[in-house]
């Protein structure tokens, strides 16, 4: 075998996405798989994810998922990690683990991950990552409350946004995620950005993805819930990084898969859903 892992370019999307499809999962196009590579809001400067090649043929693939984002030391960079597959043929040859290496050896990077299985949370953890989150919240609709407003219009969403809220709403754009801001009485409130996905029996999660205020989130969690959740068996399901201690933490739920991060200065909280693979390939959140 003479397989290396290199940066995946511009030549590289559809061989990509046509051995992602062929290989990890054939329920999902090669046109969706596109997107991991080429996505709306990838910065230019980036590579498109990071391949093992051998003999001109693709045989491995990890996704690396690029964006810039407001947080509370300012802006910056991410990076979502996605879709490390390596053909059989080449597994425990070690160049999986130089795979998944490459994919996250930039400095000053903040790396996420919420989709990693159990064997790759052990080889990330010896990387320097943690558990992001292990846990949510489960609100289940209850009796309207008056003192709550929710906001829909797309234009009259996007006046109350600042600038930089501006460009994540245009980023996401043609994405299956759903947007309101929800104020109360006293002026306060948030930007809520959430995906709606069926689980299991018919219930229907609306996972919330970013709250502008994750204060105002975790106060009224329960009430918002009655917002959101109309006309269906549904929850309104949050990271429990995004409560508060002492407020009410609905039915608190174990994530199947734990979230994952690595980050020299961003906080937990300032790790969210959007720019993700998820999204993406519109799929739902573990």
């Amino acid at each position: 075998m003479t397989a290396r892992v290199r940066p995946a370019g511009a030549a590289d999307v559809d061989p990509v996405a046509a051995f992602l499809h062929e290989r990890m999962n054939a329920r999902i196009s090669a046109g969706t798989w596109r997107a991991l590579l080429d996505y709306p809001w990838r910065p230019p400067e980036v590579e498109r994810g990071w391949l093992v090649e051998d003999e001109g043929a693709v045989v491995g693939f990890m996704g690396t998922i690029y964006s810039d984002r407001p947080t509370a030391k300012g802006t910056r960079r991410f990076c979502d990690l996605s879709s490390w597959y390596l053909a059989a043929a080449y597994r425990g040859t070690g160049i999986g683990d130089e795979l998944l290496r490459a994919g996250m050896a930039k400095p000053g990077v903040t790396y996420q991950t919420m989709t990693a299985r159990r064997a790759t949370g052990r080889k990330i953890r010896a990387l320097g990552f943690s558990i992001l989150d292990e846990a949510r919240s489960l609100f289940r609709p209850g009796e309207a409350v008056e003192e709550l407003r929710p906001i829909r219009d797309p234009a009259e969403i996007r006046e109350r946004l600042t600038g930089e809220e501006r460009r994540m709403l245009d980023d996401h754009h043609g994405l299956d995620i759903h947007h309101a801001v929800v104020e109360g009485r006293a002026g306060q409130g948030t930007w809520l950005v959430w995906q709606r996905k069926l689980k299991g029996a018919g219930v229907a999660y609306h996972d919330v993805l970013h709250a502008s205020d994750y204060d105002f989130l975790s106060a009224h969690a329960a009430q918002i819930a009655g917002l959101v959740c109309v006309g269906e068996t549904a929850v309104l399901a949050i990271d429990r990084r995004m409560m508060n201690d002492g407020d009410d933490p609905g039915a608190v739920e174990t994530i199947p898969l734990p979230r994952w991060y690595r980050s020299p200065d961003v906080a937990r909280r300032d790790v969210g859903h959007l720019y993700s693979e998820v999204l993406l390939l519109d799929q739902k959140l573990p």
